[in-house]
């Protein structure tokens, strides 16, 4: 049986359908190293220890990448109106490929070659905050017969970061560190005045793409807790929950059922766990909770999007323009 992951319970509790990294907040704490000189001063790019040719070279599988509206499961084919006005694990894959073409090029500018891993090779469980394939729980059997109430495993031999000096640091964020609270850089570098943010905050400025999706993450988050709220989703969690009774399982909700078998992180998969999760899953099915919850929580989004119908439009068209720059950045 597979192995459990550190991902394997994301999407599993209600109100927290999932929230996909914003490329600007992840990429200085992700994909990056931070190694001491040793024989040269921090100012010296030549210090740099090279980058490692796996990291050019790493294969991006697309096919692995998280859908927004589900291919397989009880919820194949569901979409909720909030979702068009969020950003989809495909944009932020432009953005941030664009962004690192950016800073490579603004890094040389100083001295420095970076070499960043691919974007794309280390995907998400969930292609937006809908997490619509687990939004309710659990909905597909044929990956709960194999994983009970987790996912996949991550298989994929993901490329080493770049180690980057101190000083190369300073280039890239205009801090001292990775880190979001790091002292603030000196604002040159060799004479040569360091962009705001770094090369990392002046390739999002060109392309547009510091976007803030709170609106729509709110609201997103909102809809299903009001969802869970209605009469006619707690009938349907009720009649759930006494189908799971008859099945020998006492629980009160989909988001409760991971609770039922206790597990190990790191350790297989049970087959306790994939009976529970394929119990839960039937009586799903049974029950048609999932699609009764979506009809619900679609009239709930519905008029969320009519009461802030130009804030979320206009979030839709800044996410349009900054694909649309990052595309054109791409092609240089």
């Amino acid at each position: 049986m597979p192995p459990r992951t550190s991902r394997r319970r994301a999407g599993l509790r209600p109100g927290t359908p999932g929230t996909l990294a914003r490329p600007l907040a992840a990429l200085a704490g992700a994909g990056l190293a931070l190694t001491a000189l040793t024989g040269c001063g921090d100012t010296d790019p030549a210090g740099q220890a090279p980058p490692p040719a796996s990291a050019a070279n790493a294969k991006v599988d697309e096919s692995k990448w998280p859908k927004a509206t589900p291919e397989t499961g009880l919820a194949r084919g569901l979409v909720l109106p909030l979702q068009q006005y969020m950003q989809t694990y495909e944009d932020s894959v432009v953005i941030e490929r664009a962004a690192r073409t950016l800073q490579t090029q603004c890094m040389a500018d100083f001295g420095f070659t970076v070499v960043f891993p691919p974007v794309g090779t280390n995907p998400p469980p969930n292609a937006d905050d809908a997490n619509m394939s687990r939004r309710y729980g659990i909905s597909d059997r044929e990956t709960a017969e194999k994983y009970g109430f987790g996912i996949p495993p991550d298989t994929v031999e993901h490329p080493p970061p770049p180690k980057l000096t101190a000083a190369a640091v300073a280039v890239l964020t205009g801090r001292k560190g990775l880190g979001p609270r790091a002292e603030p850089a000196p604002a040159t570098y060799r004479g040569k005045k360091i962009p705001k943010d770094g090369c990392q905050g002046s390739s999002f400025d060109r392309i547009g793409a510091r976007i803030d999706f709170g609106l729509s993450s709110r609201l997103d988050h909102d809809s299903l807790v009001k969802s869970q709220e209605t009469p006619v989703v707690q009938a349907a969690v009720r009649a759930w929950s006494g189908c799971m009774k008859k099945k020998g399982y006492t629980v009160a909700d989909p988001y409760a059922a991971i609770d039922l078998v206790p597990r190990v992180e790191g350790a297989e998969t049970s087959p306790k766990e994939i009976s529970a999760a394929v119990a839960d899953i039937d009586c799903k099915k049974e029950t048609d909770l999932v699609r009764v919850w979506h009809r619900a929580e679609t009239a709930i989004q519905t008029q969320q999007v009519e009461r802030n119908q130009l804030a979320l439009q206009q979030l839709k068209e800044k996410n349009a323009h900054a694909v649309k720059a990052a595309e054109a950045a791409l092609r240089g």
